[in-house]
C-alpha cells in the first residue's frame, strides 16, 4: 500500500511512489514492476490528479458529496484503486468514491461515466477513447488512460511507462474544452505528445 499523506507536495509524492516501485522491482532483470505495484503507482497518481483538478461548482450536488472515479478495467484493478484512495483520505473535504463499469454495454453505463469526475481506462477493459469520449463528452470528466495513445486519441491524461519510471501525457485541449481545471503544477510535469524522454 502507498500512503499518501495530506498536503505533501506532488512532485515528492509522486516521486517517493516511483521510488517504492523501484524497490519493488529492484534486482530483477527484466526491470518490469510487479503488476499490482504498478497498478498502485497508477492509483497514486489518480488521487493526485483529483488532488490538483477543479471542477465546476454544479459538479458537486452538495458541499460533503464525494468525488467519483470510475474504473474501467478488472476487479483487481478497481480493488488497488479504491484501496490507495482510501489511504490518501479526503481531498478539500471530500472523500474519493471508487466504482467499477465493467462494460461499456452495461446498463447506467453512460450514466455513471457521464456522473463521474474522473474515468480510469486500465487496459484490461479493451475500451478505446473512441468508444468512451463520445459518452461523456461536454460532461466535465477528467478522462485518464494507459499509454500515450490515450491522449492522442482525445484522452485527457495518458499514463506510460518510462524504463523504470511512470509518465504522463496531457493532451492540454481535451482539458480545456471539458471545463476542468488541472493545476500547472500537474501539467508541467506531463510529457509532450508524442515524446519521451
Amino acid at each position: 500500500m502507498i500512503a499518501l499523506p495530506g498536503l505533501v507536495p506532488l512532485r515528492l509524492r509522486l516521486g517517493a511512489a516511483s521510488l517504492l516501485l523501484g524497490l519493488a522491482f529492484a534486482g530483477r532483470a527484466d526491470a518490469q514492476p510487479a503488476p499490482d505495484a504498478e497498478v498502485q503507482l497508477e492509483a497514486a497518481f489518480l488521487v493526485n490528479f483529483v488532488r490538483f483538478t477543479q471542477w465546476p461548482p454544479p459538479r458537486f450536488p452538495s458541499p460533503a458529496s464525494p468525488y467519483v472515479l470510475t474504473v474501467l478495467g478488472d476487479n483487481d484493478v478497481v480493488d488497488a484503486v479504491r484501496e490507495v484512495a482510501s489511504a490518501a483520505g479526503e481531498i478539500q473535504g471530500r472523500r474519493i468514491r471508487v466504482q467499477q463499469v465493467s462494460s461499456l454495454r452495461q446498463a447506467n453505463a453512460t450514466d455513471d461515466l457521464r456522473r463521474s469526475h474522473v474515468v480510469f481506462v486500465h487496459g484490461s477493459a479493451k475500451v478505446t477513447p473512441q468508444q468512451l469520449l463520445p459518452r461523456i463528452d461536454g460532461a466535465s470528466v477528467l478522462t485518464v488512460g494507459q499509454g500515450q495513445d490515450f491522449t492522442r486519441d482525445g484522452g485527457m491524461l495518458g499514463l506510460a511507462r518510462a524504463g523504470r519510471r511512470m509518465e504522463f501525457t496531457a493532451n492540454v485541449a481535451a482539458i480545456q474544452h471539458s471545463g476542468l481545471t488541472v493545476s500547472a503544477k500537474v501539467l508541467k510535469l506531463a510529457q509532450p505528445q508524442g515524446r519521451r524522454r
